[in-house]
């Protein structure tokens, strides 16, 4: 069994991991921390787990009788992590959320060297030996995804304009200052060619977990080839490209990311993807990585239904 403690264990994204975990059958969670609720039943602040786990919050934990730590807290200096991976040098962790830098000049996470962990393009670091991951924004899973394997192919050129629905914590300032950062990063990384600007253009929320993105590319290839460069993902469990129309409801409550695609006669690819922002880019794909990390299938744990189907 995989000892899993959480850090932040009081937060809603820890609320989902836990959701997530308490059916995983390779887990035993062996540490809840949240200091200030030491003693706390889990269900005084995760209300909807009520029956599904007898457990309490502790104020501070023993790494030493853990496999895996996942950090929820989004305040988690560099420093304090530094002194946590010296004293513990075979625990893995996956961060939520970024490390804090204790100095400005230090490169979020890099010193740490996390990392970026979307299986979809850094899966072979993730199982070969890797410690420290660090989920991508949900804003950022989304996005990369269905434009990856067009910087793979030269296919990307100029500014990129993504049309985002999503809760509003998703698209706060900080977020999507990161999410930018991180698409931008990514894509220049798979198409050195490619030094557009990523912006962003939010419209109303539809959805208290849904998050859909909506783009346009001018494309010099005919749907065929378009299709070709998504094969990528076939061996892949959660992502898929097809040229049907989509909604939220067909990935809620699910890990999956779903791309339709639509070419235009005049060469416009019109790009919609949808996920669930609660478990993409959050807890779902924590436990994705966990599952990588540990040689497990991706899918333990994570055989989920959508809301409608």
């Amino acid at each position: 069994m995989i000892k899993v403690a959480i850090s932040g264990a009081d937060t809603p994204v820890a609320g989902e991991l836990i959701r997530i975990l308490v059916n995983h059958p390779d887990v035993e969670i062996v540490a809840l921390v949240a200091p200030g609720r030491e003693g706390k039943q889990l269900q005084s602040v995760h209300h909807g787990l009520l029956g599904e786990e007898k457990m309490s919050f502790t104020g501070s934990f023993n790494p030493a009788g853990a496999d895996i730590l996942f950090i929820a807290d989004n305040n988690i200096k560099h420093s304090e992590f530094k002194r946590l991976r010296d004293a513990f040098p075979d625990l893995k962790v996956v961060a939520l959320n970024p490390i804090i830098p204790d100095d400005e000049a230090l490169p979020e996470n890099r010193a740490a060297d996390f990392i970026f962990a979307l299986p979809e393009i850094n899966r072979k670091a993730i199982v070969r030996g890797g410690k420290d991951a660090l989920v991508p924004s949900p804003l950022s899973s989304l996005a990369l995804v269905p434009l990856y394997p067009l910087a793979l192919n030269m296919l990307l050129s100029g500014d990129i304009l993504l049309n985002v629905s999503a809760p509003e914590d998703i698209v706060s300032e900080e977020m999507l200052e990161r999410s930018a950062k991180e698409i931008s990063e990514m894509l220049n990384e798979a198409q050195r060619s490619f030094s557009g600007n990523i912006s962003f253009n939010i419209l109303p929320p539809s959805s208290k977990r849904g998050i859909e993105l909506k783009t346009e590319i001018s494309s010099p290839v005919d749907m065929e080839h378009t299709l070709k460069a998504y094969e990528i993902y076939d061996d892949h469990n959660f992502s898929f490209a097809v040229t049907s129309p989509v909604k939220l409801d067909d990935v809620k409550g699910t890990e999956k990311i779903i791309i339709s695609l639509s070419l235009s006669k005049d060469g416009v690819l019109s790009i919609h993807s949808v996920a669930d922002g609660r478990l993409r880019g959050s807890a779902g794909e924590a436990v994705h990585i966990m599952n990588l990390m540990f040689g497990l299938h991706e899918k333990t744990g994570l055989y989920l239904k959508p809301y409608a189907f």
